[in-house]
């Protein structure tokens, strides 16, 4: 009987040592009350190389058994990402000279909708594969909180209704938003296993909803929108290879195809390249396709934005374990103040306000007739 217990014990103590050795390795993603009755530590990092703090990968959602379905549809959604992706389709149609509030409000809601069945159906396919991967590990398919049937359903109706909306205003906005989850959906989900391609094939991706804004106007895009489209293909580069080489042991583990860990050189390299073009396209293009810039203050703004972007990214260049991580972040920053620059600019601020100063001028030296 004493024989039996001891050696249980020590099969006990080669499991957790064995366990302590892994850990080490990789990450469990379920991990956490194993790494608590082990009394090891139960912060998240990411197996990444050096495994420093600086490159921990964290955890897109800490989601529980109570978690409700409004939580659960916005995070198969992601919600605060749609919302960019609306943004940008809504800059379309303003710097396309669109000016009904109704249109744009159709605009925006139909294109996030459609991005929220897009990035629901992404996850339905990638469900297994998210399991591997410690950010992707708590969303609500892989943790079983709601079937696959279910999730079709709700991506199914996301995208009915925005494909709707869309119609009801344009029939090509419509078409060119059902041909972007496609590609989404059908080319760049299965890409991700097969090629490092797949990041400038999800670029398109990004590049297609100013130009669904744009064709909202007037059934034609404009060479501005057409520059913005541009301008967001090239920006999603350094965006997503910051963030794939933050988490690039995360994509292998889990079988995905990145540059950040077949090439991490070239995958910085690119993040710098397409920081200097988006330089060029939103300080020279805009004066070569006819757009009115305000450049008192244009200029200044989109210099100092444009320099810092260039700044991360050099940083993520020289030293990327370290800096990976704010290439990624504040890429969302500069396409902020990116969009709201080109917005403002095309309603004239300054001109408004010379207009306003000039008929206060012309009232003042208006002699009164008595």
């Amino acid at each position: 009987m004493m024989l039996r217990l001891s050696f249980a014990k020590g099969m006990h103590s080669s499991r957790l040592a064995a366990a302590r050795f892994c850990s080490t390795v990789t990450a469990c993603p379920y991990g956490r009350t194993m790494a608590q009755e082990m009394h090891m530590p139960t912060v998240d990092h990411c197996p990444v190389v050096g495994d420093t703090p600086e490159t921990s990968c964290p955890v897109e959602h800490h989601l529980t058994r109570k978690t409700s379905l409004y939580a659960m549809i916005s995070t198969m959604g992601k919600t605060q990402l749609s919302a960019y992706v609306a943004a940008t389709a809504l800059a379309g149609y303003v710097i396309g000279c669109g000016t009904s509030p109704l249109v744009a409000g159709a605009i925006t809601m139909g294109t996030m909708l459609q991005s929220c069945s897009a990035n629901t159906a992404n996850q339905i396919l990638e469900r297994e594969h998210d399991k591997a991967m410690k950010r992707t590990c708590r969303r609500p398919l892989p943790m079983g909180l709601i079937s696959p049937l279910n999730a079709t359903l709700i991506s199914g109706t996301e995208l009915a209704i925005g494909t709707g909306m869309l119609y009801m205003i344009s029939p090509t906005a419509a078409a060119l938003g059902l041909l972007n989850w496609f590609l989404y959906v059908g080319m760049y989900t299965p890409l991700k296993r097969v090629s490092a391609t797949n990041t400038w094939f999800g670029s398109i991706v990004g590049g297609i909803p100013p130009l669904m804004g744009g064709v909202a106007v007037n059934g034609v895009i404009a060479p501005q929108v057409w520059m913005l489209g541009t301008f967001l293909f090239v920006w999603q580069i350094p965006h997503f290879h910051g963030l794939a080489f933050h988490c690039r042991r995360d994509y292998e583990a889990a079988g995905y195809k990145m540059l950040a860990f077949s090439h991490p050189w070239r995958a910085s390299f690119y993040s710098v390249l397409m920081s200097l073009v988006m330089a060029f396209l939103t300080l020279v293009v805009p004066s070569a396709v006819g757009m009115e810039v305000e450049g008192v203050w244009y200029y200044p703004l989109a210099l100092a934005a444009n320099a810092a972007m260039i700044y991360k990214s050099l940083l993520f260049h020289q030293q990327p374990v370290r800096h990976c991580r704010g290439c990624f972040v504040f890429s969302y920053v500069y396409l902020s103040i990116m969009l709201a620059a080109f917005m403002l600019n095309h309603l004239q601020p300054m001109h408004f306000v010379e207009r306003m100063i000039d008929t206060y001028t012309k009232e003042e030296s208006t002699p009164l007739i008595e």
